[in-house]
């Protein structure tokens, strides 16, 4: 990174982030995909039934259905963190090399808990702002586990904490860009919910979340050159 670069108050723009993760996906879609459809089978498991409970009115079964789906989800979320990290780096990994490392599945287990805790406990209170507060400190956690960056999942938090530092409003911006994205993909359940709707969505949202995925790996090594130039 050049010096001008790594003066600039953000180290890479918006823009560069959308067309690294469009491309990124174009290259290499398949193990994005597949570990993506991993991690949303996962959160299925547990979102059905917290709707279920919804429905019947049995809001505390749900939070906790949801709150379980969010945490296993974000576990099982680890081989995604490590095929969108080497896509950035232009490295191929087998789609099973995650799980060489068992280790770091507990890594993510134990960061993915207080992440998604304070995550959906903060929708819940004073309009989801402490809900940005944990995205702005702790976004990059699966990508600190993937890259094997701390040893342990609250210290992942932690080096999460000080990647971003200075730069939080510019993270949860760029988190909210990013929101907006899904939610486009989300559109067609607009058309009513129906089995084509739903799936038609599931795909749209595999694609936008692994090109999401591969934005935020970018952003991450962004972050990691800025730090180490400053």
């Amino acid at each position: 990174m050049s010096s001008q670069r790594a003066t600039t108050a953000f180290p890479v723009s918006p823009g560069a982030l959308f067309v690294s993760g469009f491309r990124g996906f174009a290259r290499r879609p398949w193990p994005l995909l597949a570990a993506g459809a991993l991690t949303f089978a996962t959160y299925a498991v547990f979102r059905v039934p917290a709707q279920l409970a919804g429905d019947d009115g049995r809001w505390l079964l749900s939070v906790v259905l949801d709150l379980c789906g969010l945490i296993m989800g974000g576990t099982l979320a680890h081989p995604w963190y490590v095929q969108a990290l080497a896509t950035v780096d232009e490295r191929p990994v087998p789609l099973g090399a995650a799980f060489a490392r068992p280790r770091r599945f507990l890594d993510q287990l134990v960061a993915s808990f207080w992440f998604w805790s304070g995550f959906l406990l903060g929708l819940r209170y004073l309009l989801g702002i402490p809900s940005l507060v944990v995205l702005a400190f702790y976004a990059f956690y699966g990508y600190v586990i993937a890259d094997g960056a701390a040893d342990g999942g609250l210290k992942a938090l932690g080096e999460s904490v000080r990647l971003g530092h200075k730069r939080r409003v510019a993270i949860v911006a760029i988190g909210l860009l990013f929101a907006i994205f899904e939610i486009v993909a989300a559109l067609p359940l607009g058309y009513g919910i129906s089995p084509v709707t739903i799936g038609v969505t599931v795909v749209l949202l595999l694609v936008s979340t692994s090109i999401t995925m591969v934005a935020g790996a970018t952003l991450y090594r962004a972050l990691q050159e800025a730090r180490t130039d400053a």
